[in-house]
């Protein structure tokens, strides 16, 4: 483990939820629920934790340990984060476990092509603000600078998951953050 600090460490965090930012679930992936025997005991456990899982990542961890990650079904997905401030966005951090953390030695639920929009409100058309891909052998944390910085400012960034590393029953994320300057 490096004894420095990931970059984003050093960069506000504007889809961080102590900040009042908040993942907006109803315009999200649904959470991916294991196959139970017990579908009463399934969907008692979702009314409980389905509104706090999408939440996981934007959360105050910058590591956050195996096992406290949201997951959506298959290998494409979405979240909308409404951000704490309107800013305009420069770059993007997307946080999993690395190989050597988990369990398995794989991380194929991590995602690996991902995109990102930029929306004025949230029942706003996203602007696109680039394709970036996840390393899985990279490190945990990893910054995206944006290729072309949009004159837009955004309330709202939807991170949409185009493939993982080779699960197809569910994709994980463990962090996500938006960084930019405040307008």
């Amino acid at each position: 483990m490096s004894r420095f600090s990931p970059v984003a460490d050093n960069m506000a965090n504007f889809a961080q939820e102590s900040q009042g930012a908040r993942v907006l679930h109803r315009l999200s992936s649904d959470t991916f629920q294991t196959k139970r025997k017990d579908i009463i005991v399934d969907k008692l456990l979702s009314w409980f934790t389905s509104s706090t899982d999408h939440q996981k990542v934007i959360r105050d961890n910058s590591r956050s340990p195996p096992g406290e990650r949201w997951c959506f079904a298959g290998t494409e997905g979405h979240s909308v984060v409404s951000l704490s401030h309107s800013i305009k966005v420069t770059n993007v951090t997307l946080g999993h476990i690395t190989k050597q953390q988990s369990l398995t030695g794989e991380v194929n639920g991590a995602p690996k092509r991902f995109s990102v929009y930029g929306m004025a409100k949230e029942d706003a058309c996203g602007i696109y603000l680039g394709t970036f891909e996840y390393e899985r052998d990279g490190p945990a944390t990893q910054t995206f600078q944006l290729h072309h910085e949009p004159e837009d400012d955004f309330s709202h960034v939807k991170l949409r998951i185009r493939s993982n590393w080779g699960d197809e029953e569910q994709t994980c994320l463990y962090n996500f953050r938006v960084h930019g300057q405040r307008v």
